[in-house]
């Protein structure tokens, strides 16, 4: 068991001493709602190690929460999936959301940090970690998008609710696993909701709704009504997607044209 200091040096516990990291977590309440089903360590390991480092941030003392965010929060995470932590800052932070994403790439410098779209990608012990912060709202929070140089607003529980109650899990990462085989463009947000909107009985459902369905389908943010996510892909990236999945299918279906 491993635990680390206010630097985020590695300490030592003992599985026999009277203090552990779970009961450290606990008592300073940096687990979210989200992450009390997890039960592999590397994400809380990553969460905790996160938190540390942060301290020293310019920013720090404006930031409210620290939580598991994506995959493993929402329970689609595949064993080597990235580690998303998003980083909830305060209304009354002093900054633009773009001045806090670049901040926040500078603090991780020596962790290897480069900036993504909404994220800052960072590496910490061989674990990539997506870095996501985001200023606090009445109804969600605002992020930055670095690749159009603009906000966005959502709200990241709805999301997360909303994919672990859809009782299609096993669906969502089958369908990663089939994404990967096959080397696909294909973000793992709309791919979520794709799978969800197929409404199906088994994976090949969810197959067929993208050979047909998929490339004309407006699948919006549950999290703000506002956001396009099928936006996220060009109308040659969907057609790549529903070629593959059609071929996948097998007769009678074939490629779109």
């Amino acid at each position: 068991m491993l635990a680390f200091d206010e630097n985020g040096d590695c300490l030592p516990i003992s599985k026999n001493g009277s203090s552990t990291v779970w009961e450290k977590i606990a008592e300073i309440g940096w687990l979210s709602p989200f992450s009390n089903s997890m039960t592999e360590d590397l994400p809380i390991y990553a969460l905790i190690r996160t938190r540390l480092l942060l301290r020293h941030w310019r920013f720090y003392k404006y930031v409210k929460s620290v939580s598991l965010a994506g995959s493993h929060a929402k329970g689609t995470d595949l064993r080597d999936s990235d580690v998303d932590i998003f980083i909830g800052l305060v209304p009354e932070t002093p900054a633009s959301l773009k001045e806090i994403q670049r901040s926040l790439a500078e603090h991780f410098i020596p962790y290897g940090s480069s900036l993504r779209n909404v994220s800052v990608r960072v590496t910490l012990d061989g674990m990539t970690i997506d870095l996501v912060p985001a200023r606090r709202t009445f109804t969600g929070h605002m992020l930055w998008q670095a690749r159009f140089d603009t906000w966005l607003k959502t709200d990241i529980a709805e999301q997360i609710r909303y994919v672990r109650s859809s009782g299609l899990i096993n669906e969502i990462l089958a369908l990663k696993i089939w994404r990967r085989r096959h080397a696909l463009k294909f973000p793992s947000f709309l791919m979520e909701l794709a799978a969800i909107r197929a409404e199906p009985r088994n994976f090949r459902d969810v197959l067929q709704f993208l050979a047909t369905d998929f490339p004309t389908a407006r699948l919006i943010d549950p999290g703000n009504s506002n956001n396009i996510v099928s936006d996220l892909l060009t109308d040659v990236e969907k057609l790549r997607i529903s070629r593959r999945a059609a071929i996948s299918l097998g007769p009678p279906f074939q490629p779109r044209p």
